[in-house]
């Protein structure tokens, strides 16, 4: 969930006068209107529908100096829900970070809090929704939010470590993770403070995100792997690379996800590409075209075999404490399904509190 959140001072009347001026309480409230239209290949409409949706996000904060080595810590968590949420409402932005400013150095343990892969982080996206976005909701479809392990999703201890000028590096660890494979219904987030590795095994991601010191570039590079489980042939594993380079008011970017789960018995391979362009009309209008394709290396002659393409012009609006982004997607070959399609509008308000 992206921030874009004002921070509130907040008081309690157990904190002392410091922890009073570094601790904040920031929201932010999403309602999304999905309206949807498909067919098979034979012309048959399959799956048409609309509705709303929304989520809900508080996120609480502090930061300051501890009382040995003079590192500087953050700590918070946020409450999330989407929608109605039967799961944890505590899985999302939980973390405690110590760091050593003088090196640059920090230590992170937590679950979705640092620069991690999905596809938020797309290059291509740039802005508005993202291609698993429009091409789900009641279809199957190549294209995938996180592509590989879900690390920066699970529990896991981070080094991240400032390159310079050019950007972070970092080194995440999960010791047992959120994976991708189908027959694992139980996550290894850490639903409590006794818990242990389950079949779901460990995993780990490299990353780095920078300008490399060029102004206006963005890379974005992600690698995951996760330790082969008990009675699975295959070892989830993970690529995103991305680029984005900003121009004055024009923004371009491409981004390749490399990616294959653990729940088959030979390897599965999906390669998703997106593309993007956006141009900023004023400083509250902003326009963009995406366009993404995904294949996987599925055998001639079974379900799978074509490009599932994507192709959709967004509109985002800047109206002060809330955000407009309204989206129009067409897909044809869900999943690599020949004549499968489908077309979609969405729109979306954001507030921020």
């Amino acid at each position: 969930m992206k921030k874009l959140m004002l921070t509130t001072a907040i008081a309690g009347l157990a904190l002392t006068a410091s922890a009073i001026a570094q601790t904040s309480i920031t929201g932010e409230i999403r309602v999304t209107h999905k309206a949807i239209g498909s067919e098979v290949a034979t012309g048959t409409t399959t799956t048409s529908g609309r509705g709303f949706g929304t989520e809900q996000q508080i996120n609480f904060a502090n930061k300051g100096k501890l009382n040995v080595g003079g590192l500087d810590y953050a700590a918070g968590f946020s409450i999330e829900n989407d929608g109605l949420q039967t799961t944890s409402l505590f899985n999302e932005n939980s973390y405690i970070d110590i760091t050593n400013a003088s090196s640059g150095t920090t230590l992170s343990f937590s679950i979705d809090h640092i620069q991690r892969n999905d596809s938020d982080r797309s290059a291509g996206n740039i802005f508005g929704f993202a291609p698993s976005e429009f091409s789900s909701s009641g279809h199957t479809s190549l294209m995938s939010a996180t592509p590989g392990p879900g690390v920066g999703q699970s529990q896991s201890i981070a080094v991240i470590q400032d390159i310079g000028k050019f950007g972070k590096l970092a080194y995440n660890y999960a010791p047992t993770i959120t994976d991708k494979s189908s027959t694992t219904t139980t996550s290894g987030a850490g639903s409590s403070e006794a818990y242990t590795e389950t079949n779901e095994k460990s995993a780990y991601e490299i990353s780095f995100v920078g300008d490399l010191g060029v102004s206006g570039l963005t890379v974005d590079y992600f690698t995951s792997k996760q330790k082969q489980m008990v009675g699975q042939a295959i070892k989830a594993e993970g690529e995103n690379i991305g680029i984005r380079y900003n121009t004055g008011a024009l923004t371009l970017g491409v981004a390749r996800k490399i990616w294959n789960d653990d729940a088959t018995t030979t390897k599965v391979e999906t390669t998703e590409k997106n593309y993007g362009i956006a141009y900023a009309v004023n400083k509250e209008l902003t326009l963009g075209l995406l366009h993404a394709t995904a294949k996987n290396n599925v055998a001639s002659g079974t379900a799978g075999v074509e490009t599932q393409k994507l192709t959709a012009i967004q509109m985002g609006y800047n109206l002060g404490p809330v955000a407009l982004t309204v989206g129009v997607a067409r897909n044809t070959d869900l999943n690599g399904v020949n004549g499968q399609d489908s077309d979609m509008i969405m729109t979306r308000l954001i507030g921020a509190f």
